[in-house]
């Protein structure tokens, strides 16, 4: 394969309208030959990649599909995350670069906390992937993480990822949001953590890709995007202890509610953090005293 090839992909790609041709045509070689990134780049460059017509022919129909406007990583059927990658594809929810700023923060979090009886119990309401519970359960040896999930079709990539990534610290709840309620117990948990749906159906604009491709369940919310929200923060009221945080994903215009609305159910030092464009995207809260 030469690097003429590949521009022609690129170029196909970005007469589409993909937003980032060279980075997907890239990543769909590497997913034809499984080969890195990096070491397919040195070796075209070198004019040592030599590839098989079987490659070649699965690289053109990944090529085609993106050209459709497939999300990238349901051709690959892994999506990056933090140091993770997890199994994507129709169904559930593909992570974005936002969460992994909130995921990082729950992190950080957790190296705040002591272990009460070596363990740091974290619960991770609408949990889709697994992609936040699993990045904590990477970064802390004591985190044990509760991931609950409502729709069956993101149940099986959670179940996967699970599997495959933190089988003995991430347990499973396939249920609502309240259910967490029957399996952690009033004051049990240190941390929880929430990327729910907050988009207000005909309202928020959305990309094509995504309008297509994430299921509905996981982007909308009644309430103006604010149904689900509160029920997390009722929730992580009585599951959270004193002292315990959370840490909520929101629209950029829920900012104020979602600080009057912890503020009024018994959580204090809260506080709005910013994403990568700095919108205010996520909040986080301590329970406070009962």
């Amino acid at each position: 394969m030469t690097l003429e090839q590949i521009d022609r992909a690129l170029s196909r790609l970005q007469a589409a309208g993909v937003a980032s041709p060279e980075a997907d045509a890239w990543h769909l070689l590497s997913f034809a030959t499984g080969i890195s990134r990096g070491e397919l780049h040195a070796q075209t460059i070198a004019g040592r990649l030599e590839l098989s017509d079987e490659v070649l022919d699965r690289f053109e129909e990944a090529v085609s599909r993106r050209e459709q406007r497939e999300p990238l990583w349901h051709i690959t059927g892994l999506a990056p995350f933090l140091n993770l990658e997890l199994s994507v594809g129709p169904g559930v929810f593909t992570p974005r670069p936002e969460t992994e700023l909130l995921a990082e923060q729950a992190r950080t979090e957790l190296e705040l906390m002591p272990p009460r009886d070596g363990v740091i119990q974290v619960v991770d309401l609408c949990a889709g992937s697994g992609a936040i519970g699993l990045a904590i359960a990477h970064a802390s040896p004591h985190a044990q993480v509760l991931a609950v999930e409502v729709s069956p079709e993101a149940s099986d990539y959670l179940r996967s990822n699970v599997a495959r990534l933190a089988p003995e610290s991430v347990e499973i709840l396939i249920g609502d949001v309240t259910d967490a309620l029957g399996v952690r117990g009033e004051g049990s948990v240190d941390l929880v953590v929430s990327n729910p749906p907050y988009l207000v159906e005909g309202v928020d604009e959305l990309d094509a890709e995504t309008r297509e491709s994430d299921p509905d369940i996981a982007l909308f919310a009644d309430q103006r995007g604010l149904a689900v929200i509160d029920t997390v923060i009722a929730v992580s009221s009585t599951l959270l202890r004193d002292g315990g945080v959370v840490l909520i994903e929101h629209g950029i215009d829920h900012a104020a509610e979602v600080r009057e609305m912890l503020g009024g159910s018994g959580f204090a030092r809260v506080e709005t953090m910013t994403d990568l464009l700095g919108r205010p995207r996520f909040t986080r809260a301590e329970r406070a005293r009962r």
